[in-house]
């Protein structure tokens, strides 16, 4: 039996392990959405195949290599595949438990003293992966083949080398090769990592000890997690929205979410969700996973291990044939603004459980954003990736943050500095988007607003996101915030709005204007404190009219006052108690949270 101490400190070492496999993998990297953004993630799995440590920059991809690496370990050798020591296989198939295509999976075997003691893996979002447009996000595929190279799991390293005519065939299908070249050796540098001091624990401990330890830490979270499902009320707890069209078809699609709490297990279920699209926005039972389950590790145990023990409570159902588990090599570049989506209506959906856990709605949208053209700095071709942050959504005691990435995304936003100097573009303005924000007694955080322009030649501007039809909701009297907005040469006689999915093709000179959804308000605005919209006020977050009209308050910065404002006071003296403590609109119910409880 390992005692309590014990195990705290072999949690620990696990996780040093993956913070090192991370660390390398960023710093040995050439991209800046690697080495700056650090839209990568590294995990160590068991000889079992269990999960068992995961380095949480980018928890979106937990739920791929929780999919991908049993699945397809167990493929190989069904298949008659050996591993030996420096092996390695690249895989990125949808289709074979994978998410899009530019998220590139690496798997190693580690080896101690001759046997396979477990498996270093990670992922990493790869600037290009080849198809159409530049930065792997095409707006208009129909087909998975459409989208780029697919890798479907090849045994692409021997001896902790790549093989060359792996690597060369994967090369010569991206753009900017010499980046991806260096790209892929920081991931197999990160893995080699993972496995020397993965292999360093079991001399420490001893074979046995690793994995008395690793059953005990599993069963351990396992335990917690379901102590903390116990304390949500049971019941079924439901939500909804509408995604924008998908790229081909311009209709809103309905993406449908129930969580089902039942003691100490709870149920994620897609049921009812639209089917799958024919353009793009579609995204694999591995998306929907790690969407939903990034916002239910907040409600039920943060500060756990994500490990094997965590999932065993929990149980996601992914109709087949819907936009949230695709058949037929249907295209999923822009499935994670679906698995966005889904982290959103999770928060949504336990409103009427946990009121005063809840956050309104974030941004909504992952923000995909590629161009590419020629630099006519070197006269080579570039490529680059990023996403913009937003607004993240108000809770109970507590403004949403402004212009962050929400949920899942957790990466830094790129430095114009960073942009400029790798590729031909100027960004003229960035700053937040006074008033984007949900008005609430705690208002939802600012939008951003990022104008790019263009000096290169033959530049395309390419979007895959969201949010342009609908807005991100509040809660419990809470507004909805400002959805996304582009446009073509912004604020001049020529102004274009762009759609949502689109690709555009660029003169010198041009400029694009990126404008991100802000986060939906918690609580009714007039209940807001006048001193916290005096200084929104002062900080150009509010402006002086939307004090008025919305909040209530006659707002002066210059004098520093913020008087209540008529229908303020009459909204302060005629609202009802709420169960809540607050005044105005009952927070129970589909028609103020959008959550339904049977």
């Amino acid at each position: 039996m390992v005692s309590t101490g014990e195990l705290e400190i072999f949690r620990h070492s696990l996780e040093s392990v993956v913070e090192e496999m991370g660390a390398t993998l960023q710093r040995t990297a050439y991209s800046t959405n690697i080495k700056i953004r650090r839209d990568h993630t590294c995990a160590l799995f068991d000889s079992e195949l269990r999960h068992v440590a995961q380095h949480d920059l980018a928890p979106q991809h937990i739920g791929s290599l929780v999919s991908v690496v049993p699945r397809n370990v167990r493929r190989l050798r069904e298949e008659g595949f050996e591993f030996s020591p420096g092996d390695g296989i690249l895989i990125n198939d949808p289709y074979r438990g994978a998410v899009h295509l530019p998220d590139v999976m690496l798997i190693c075997p580690v080896f101690h003293e001759g046997e396979i003691v477990g498996y270093a893996a990670n992922s990493a979002h790869h600037v290009d992966i080849g198809g159409g447009t530049p930065g792997g996000i095409p707006n208009d595929s129909t087909e998975l083949y459409g989208e780029g190279i697919i890798i479907p799991g090849v045994h692409a390293v021997e001896d902790w080398e790549y093989r060359e005519e792996v690597l060369s065939f994967l090369l010569r299908n991206v753009r900017e090769h010499e980046m991806r070249r260096g790209d892929y050796q920081a991931q197999l540098a990160a893995n080699r990592i993972g496995e020397e001091r993965y292999s360093a624990l079991c001399d420490r401990y001893g074979l046995g000890t690793v994995e008395d330890s690793l059953d005990e830490l599993l069963d351990y979270t396992e335990r917690r997690v379901r102590a903390a499902i116990r304390e949500l009320p049971d019941g079924t707890y439901t939500a909804s929205d509408e995604m924008d069209g998908d790229g081909i078809v311009d209709e809103p699609v309905g993406l449908e979410l129930a969580i089902e709490i039942a003691g100490e297990e709870l149920t994620i279920d897609y049921t009812g969700t639209a089917d799958q699209n024919r353009g793009p926005l579609n995204c694999t039972p591995a998306m929907a996973f790690a969407g939903a389950m990034s916002v239910v590790m907040a409600f039920v145990g943060e500060d756990l291990p994500k490990n094997d023990g965590f999932y065993r409570p929990i149980e996601t159902i992914t109709p087949e044939g819907t936009m949230v588990n695709p058949t037929d090599n249907a295209p999923v570049a822009a499935g994670w603004e679906i698995a966005m989506r889904a982290g959103d209506l999770v928060a949504k959906a336990l409103a009427d459980a946990v009121p005063e856990e809840t956050v309104a709605a974030t941004k909504g949208v992952v923000m995909n954003i590629a161009f590419g053209g020629r630099d006519p700095r070197d006269d080579g071709r570039y490529v680059y990736y990023e996403t913009v942050a937003g607004g993240y959504g108000a809770r109970a005691e507590k403004d949403g943050m402004d212009a962050v990435q929400t949920h899942f995304q957790n990466t830094p936003n790129s430095p114009i500095e960073e942009l400029e100097s790798e590729v031909p573009v100027y960004i003229r303005r960035y700053e937040l988007i006074g008033d984007s924000e949900g008005a609430g007694r705690q208002r939802g955080g600012l939008g951003v607003r990022r104008d790019y322009e263009f000096y290169g030649e033959e530049a395309t501007f390419s979007l895959l996101t969201d949010r342009t039809k609908s807005e991100p909701w509040g809660l419990f009297g809470g507004e909805s915030a400002s959805p996304s907005r582009f446009f073509h040469h912004p604020d001049t006689d020529e102004e274009a709005r762009l759609s949502s999915k689109s690709t555009t093709e660029l003169d010198v000179g041009d400029v694009v204007s990126v404008r991100t959804p802000g986060g939906g308000g918690y609580g009714p605005p007039t209940e807001r404190d006048p001193g916290a919209v005096l200084a929104d006020v002062r900080d150009g977050k509010v402006s002086v009219e939307k004090a008025r009209e919305v909040y209530g308050l006659a707002v002066d910065p210059e004098a520093g006052t913020a008087e209540p404002t008529a229908a303020r006071e009459e909204g302060v003296e005629t609202g009802e108690p709420r169960p809540d403590g607050g005044t105005g609109p009952d927070p129970v119910g589909a028609e103020d949270t959008g959550g339904e409880r049977e």
